[in-house]
């Protein structure tokens, strides 16, 4: 065993830790939700930009917390997240959601990696609080047109028409089958309308952060795991790292 990167406190765990395994007093090694916190905390927030058919958006993810539920082998990851759209320098929607994000951990020994697969979003929830901010198309229409020709918009017709084919480089209908939105004032019906990018680009962003955690030789519990360590479960409301298979 390599342990000259470790202190002799840490390698007398290990020593210890290694005679309970071989005497089968110790079978697994866990984690608490309070530990995997303090690891995922420092990752926060997460901002990805958001596609809009008009201006510009943006989705963050301003905290996070793990759980582990009894009845799955799933993580649970909750995000508490803000929705910002932006049009000529103005926001017109804004909003708090609340995301939940699970996936499976899985533990590859030839590697000594763990692995998070099958992440998927579950649950994307408006926040109904006073963070809140939807204007409405006739204030989008004063913004887009001068003064004069504004009142004659009230229909999305012709005038709004040229100057949305100006702003959304040619891409009109779709901007205003989206305009068509503010004329409803309903927040949540604007959140439906972006949530399969949101849930797309979430999914992106998380793999690209967490696409696996080698273990260290450096940290005494993941150096004993990674040379006898056999799976991950989530068991207990805790994430339990077995040396049996």
């Amino acid at each position: 065993m390599a342990l000259s990167q470790l202190n002799w406190q840490d390698r007398l765990h290990v020593l210890v830790g290694y005679c309970l395994l071989k005497t089968g007093r110790l079978t697994f090694d866990a984690f608490t939700e309070a530990e995997l916190n303090d690891i995922v905390r420092p990752h926060f927030p997460i901002k990805v930009p958001l596609e809009v058919p008009i201006g510009e958006g943006y989705f963050e993810c301003l905290e996070g917390q793990l759980t582990m539920p009894l009845s799955t082998n799933r993580l649970t990851l909750q995000l508490f997240c803000s929705v910002e759209i932006r049009a000529l320098g103005t926001t017109i929607y804004r909003a708090h959601v609340a995301v939940s994000v699970s996936a499976l951990p899985n533990y590859f020994p030839a590697s000594r990696t763990l692995r998070f697969t099958d992440v998927r979003v579950d649950v994307v929830h408006l926040l109904n609080d006073r963070y809140s901010l939807l204007k409405d198309t006739q204030f989008i229409i004063d913004k887009l047109l001068p003064g004069p020709l504004s009142g004659l918009s009230s229909l999305l017709g012709q005038p709004l028409r040229s100057a949305l084919s100006i702003v959304t480089a040619g891409s009109t209908e779709q901007a205003l089958a989206y305009l068509r939105l503010y004329l409803q004032g309903n927040t949540q019906r604007i959140l439906d309308y972006h949530k399969p990018k949101i849930e797309q680009q979430l999914l992106i962003e998380l793999e690209s952060r967490a696409i696996g955690y080698t273990l260290s030789d450096e940290v005494w519990r993941e150096f004993l795991f990674a040379r006898w360590g056999k799976r991950v479960v989530v068991e207990d409301k805790s994430l339990r790292f077995y040396f049996t298979e």
